[in-house]
């Protein structure tokens, strides 16, 4: 195909002229024009007059047939007289029409009458051949469904002169080249939010990231080139600068064949992109698992994953274990699901959807060892409840089983498979139980490529959460090391709306999450987030000065976590009542002659004895280790009432109060 036209020619094909008008702005059939932070486009039509004897050109709006507008601008007779227009339309359903008269006196003459124009947001589609996602136009998008708020803006397919062939057109035209990924997006887009679209796709199928990226320096949207004709054809459209996101779905050439290099071929694609379009956010296709030999491409879909942490204004969403995979591709309905997962994400960046919760895919965001090293915890983002589930197969005509892939086989230790003996989740985090405890470092989720007897290419069992999002295959994410479990939590009262915690610190830590129950030991709710080397912290919130109170603490770092701390109990300075049965009994109470304290105790050890004024002035502080009965003298207490605190070697305080007279 030869391209003979420089960009230029897209401003001079332009401007329109009739017998006594020349005009330099002015919409065309079906044209969309992108929509303003108020939801609306300004519309204007300018030019010249080159024709004497008129004194007024008008130009009347009408929205769905109505008319809704007329502007108007007069001046003197002449000619060369120039004139400017403006109508708003707004981004709805709704199409508008512009019919722009010349007048002498009471006659008027119709010069212009541009029919179909809509208000809305524009997206680009590139990659390879599932973002064309051709299959089953004529089946799935035929009578069922309506585009007449959808648009295109391209050339017919073969075309040797795009320039002069380029078009505006209903989204379905021509020939579908939209594609049924862009069409679903466009429908779902139109039916939750009335927002007319334009889509315009540009990917080409079996070409890699370095042939649909290749740009000429001189002539960015020079027609020799794939990334080129996806540009002019945004540029002629007037929408460039105004795009709102661009997805790609890209990358099954390069790991069917060659990823080495291909961060770095996306950063520079990516440069690219916001160079010519602006901060447009991009939407990255984590591919799905190929069945050719190639070790890298297990790298190359980590990359994808991690796309959105590396780069500005980037998310990405897995395509693994979509319905109506075979292989390479998918079947209508799978590019369906895949538009209707990315739909939640761009309604959620762009329409304020509330639907916002579990609608990405899950990310690991670290793996670490239990202390023994005979088990993996995967954790991803927080706000996922994951699935864990092995698949079965079956004959569908005889019921007969043909065979199962268990999810434990599907994690890899330094490369190695088989090394798990099961999995179980709870909440955002996935524990993996190994056979024997290990040391390797590194882990991956799901093989580099697959193929087995079972099916020729890869079709579950995937990890999930429970809105059936799949999680991100991922590769060489390392495994840390769990950070200590603190065993020195203790709690002490300092008044009746205070306790004291403290600690030994965890080394690691980076992040201590405190919690606390009110009342038991079983419903802790976080309680505050603290610098990881904060040993103490004051409990001023207390919501019941007669309560009993529980505290534990865990200890987290950007790559790992300890276990639960041990559980501290305490208690406010004010007493409440004392149980009926108490498990230690101090007298004489009230204390006289000797000074002297008793204690005495059932099942329980002793380790701390501190006795408080009512101002919480320590008086006595006693530390050992004593089981049964223990004596403390008070020889230095003024007559008054006190308060003895008794922790214990299991962790509890008790608290009493007693008289010295």
């Amino acid at each position: 195909m030869k391209f003979l036209y420089p960009c230029l020619v897209l401003f001079l094909c332009y401007f329109t002229a009739s017998a006594q008008v020349n005009f330099d702005q002015l919409p065309r059939d079906l044209q969309l024009y992108p929509r303003d932070a108020a939801g609306q486009a300004d519309v204007v039509v300018s030019g010249t007059i080159v024709t004497a004897g008129y004194t007024k050109v008008g130009m009347q709006v009408l929205r769905e047939g109505k008319l809704s507008k007329v502007v108007s601008q007069t001046f003197i007779s002449g000619t060369n007289t120039p004139f400017k227009l403006t109508g708003s339309i707004k981004a709805e359903r709704a199409e508008y029409q512009f019919r722009v008269f010349l007048y002498k006196g009471t006659d008027s003459v119709l010069v212009a009458d541009r029919k179909r124009i809509v208000c809305g947001d524009v997206y680009l589609l590139h990659g390879q051949s599932n973002a064309l996602a051709l299959a089953g136009l004529d089946t799935y998008y035929a009578f069922n469904f309506d585009d007449k708020y959808l648009r295109n803006a391209t050339y017919v397919y073969g075309s040797t002169d795009i320039p002069n062939d380029m078009s505006w057109y209903a989204a379905k035209d021509p020939y579908g080249s939209v594609g049924g990924f862009g069409l679903t997006l466009q429908r779902l887009i139109l039916e939750q939010y009335g927002i007319p679209t334009l889509v315009l796709n540009g990917a080409y199928g079996g070409t890699g990231i370095v042939a649909l990226g290749a740009r000429n320096p001189a002539n960015h949207a020079d027609l020799s080139t794939f990334y080129g004709r996806l540009l002019f054809r945004a540029q002629w459209a007037g929408v460039d600068k105004k795009v709102k996101a661009i997805i790609w779905k890209q990358g099954e050439d390069e790991a069917g064949n060659d990823p080495e290099g291909y961060d770095a071929k996306f950063k520079t694609l990516y440069d690219q992109f916001h160079e010519d379009y602006g901060n447009a956010r991009i939407y990255v296709g984590q591919i799905n698992i190929l069945a050719d030999k190639v070790e890298g491409a297990a790298a190359l879909r980590d990359f994808q994953r991690r796309a959105k942490y590396l780069f500005a204004n980037v998310e990405a969403i897995a395509t693994i274990g979509a319905s109506g995979y075979d292989g390479i591709h998918y079947d209508p309905p799978g590019h369906q699901q895949l538009a209707f997962e990315q739909f939640r994400q761009i309604a959620r960046d762009f329409y304020g959807s509330k639907d916002t919760v579990q609608i990405n895919s899950p990310d690991i965001k670290k793996a670490f060892y239990n202390l023994r090293k005979d088990s993996i915890t995967l954790a991803f983002d927080n706000e996922m409840q994951m699935v864990w589930k092995d698949t079965a197969y079956y004959n569908f005509a005889t019921g007969e089983k043909l065979g199962s892939r268990e999810m434990k086989d599907l994690f890899y230790l330094d490369g190695k498979a088989g090394l798990l003996s099961g999995g179980s989740v709870n909440g955002n985090r996935v524990t993996l139980s190994l056979k024997q405890p290990a040391s390797a470092k590194f882990l991956r989720y799901l093989p580099a490529y697959f193929s087995d007897v079972l099916s020729p290419f890869y079709n579950g069992p995937t990890l999930k959460n429970t809105r059936g999002m799949r999680a991100f295959s991922f590769d060489g994410v390392p495994i840390a090391d769990a950070i200590a479990t603190v065993t020195t939590l203790a709690a002490k009262p300092v008044s009746d709306k205070q306790i004291q915690l403290s600690w030994t610190a965890a080394a690691a830590a980076q992040t201590i999450i405190l919690e606390r129950s009110d009342g038991n030991r079983t419903a802790f709710k976080s309680l505050t987030a603290l610098s990881g080397t904060t040993v103490t912290y004051l409990d001023n919130n207390l919501p019941d000065p007669f309560g009993t109170y529980y505290y534990r603490l865990r200890a987290y770092s950007s790559t790992s976590e300890s276990g639960y701390s041990n559980i501290a109990v305490s208690q406010p300075l004010i007493l409440g009542l004392a149980e009926a049965e108490p498990p230690v009994r101090l007298y004489p109470n009230p204390i006289s002659t000797d000074r002297t304290l008793r204690i005495e105790t059932k099942n329980l050890t002793i380790s701390t004895v501190s006795v408080r004024d009512l101002m919480g002035r320590l008086v006595k502080d006693w530390r050992g280790k004593a089981q049964g009965e223990l004596s403390i003298g008070l020889d230095e207490a003024a007559p008054g009432i006190y308060i003895a605190d008794l922790e214990t070697t299991d962790g509890q305080t008790l608290r009493h109060k007693i008289v010295v007279r």
